[in-house]
This record gives C-alpha cells, structure tokens and sequence, in this order.
C-alpha cells in the first residue's frame, strides 16, 4: 500500500511539473489535455491504464467548467483501482500468541480454537510473517475500543498487546 502511495505522489509530481508545458502548448492554440508529451508516456506505462480493461472505459470526472487534464483522468482511476482491491481499513487488533517452529501452525489453531470458545464475540485472525504464526483478534477502529478488549483478556493472555492492522469492513447495522 505504501509503494502505491509513493508511485502516485511521483506521478502527480510529474504531472504538475508539466503544467508549464502544456501552458505554453494552450497558449499556441493547442489543446492542454490533446497529447501526452514522450516523457510522460514511458511514465505512465507502469500504471494499469483503465483503458486497457475491455470493460471499463477510462472515463473523466465530471464538474462543471472544469477541464481535466489526461494525466490526473489516469492518477484517479488508479486510485479508485487500487482503493477497490483494499479489503480493509486501518485499525487495531489485539496480538495474543506467537509461535515459530515445526508445529507452529497447528499450536496457533489449537489457540485460535480456545480463543473463539472463551471469546465467541470476537473474530481471530492467524497472520503468517515470516517465521512466525501470530494470533490476533478483534476489528477495533480505536485504539480505545481495543484497550477495553485488551483490558477483558488480560487474566486468560498475559502477554497481549495492542497493534496496528489493517481490519474488516465494519457491519453495517
């Protein structure tokens, strides 16, 4: 997610470098938005052009008086592309075990079991990073909310503590 951010900062930096440009093309009577210069064109081959998808066109943004550049057209529907494939948002879930090794994977099920019958309100989660099965839990969008949780735990999971995750969708009451 972090290198999506960064490419797009790159390429709306680039984009507003070639206002200049495309300033001077209109003012010898040439459309601002007609043609992408050379330079931009091996730029934006990295991006997944929306005209590439044979059922998606790439459609601009309409406001009223406003001319869109092509550019900034290709900046936000990368954008909303890559917001579409998110499954998440920010929050926080309580970290509650860890384990490396052999048998890793099955010790970290058999907590996640023990966890869902003591705690059947709450979802867990097994996260593999490298070389450690962790067992987290909750979907809490506050760091308060998971304090509370972390706060209900503590006597059954000494050890937990509160982390940065990227969470479910909240349900929709």
């Amino acid at each position: 997610m972090y290198r999506f951010i960064v490419y797009s900062l790159i390429l709306a930096l680039h984009a507003l470098s070639l206002l200049p440009l495309q300033a001077q093309e209109s003012q010898r009577g040439g459309h601002a938005g007609s043609q992408l210069p050379d330079t931009m064109a091996a730029d934006t081959s990295l991006v997944d052009s929306p005209a590439k998808d044979a059922d998606k066109a790439l459609q601009p943004l309409s406001w009223d008086n406003v001319e869109q550049n092509d550019t900034i057209a290709l900046l936000l529907h990368a954008h909303r592309k890559a917001m579409g494939r998110q499954r998440g948002i920010n929050g926080y879930r309580v970290h509650l075990y860890m384990d490396s090794g052999n048998r890793a994977r099955l010790n970290t099920q058999r907590e996640q079991a023990d966890f869902e019958n003591k705690y059947p309100d709450h979802n867990a989660y097994i996260v593999y990073e490298e070389p450690y099965f962790k067992l987290r839990a909750g979907d809490f969008r506050t760091r308060l909310d998971a304090r509370r949780f972390l706060e209900k735990v503590r006597p059954d999971y000494p050890a937990a503590y509160i982390v940065v995750d990227m969470i479910n969708f909240p349900d929709l009451d």
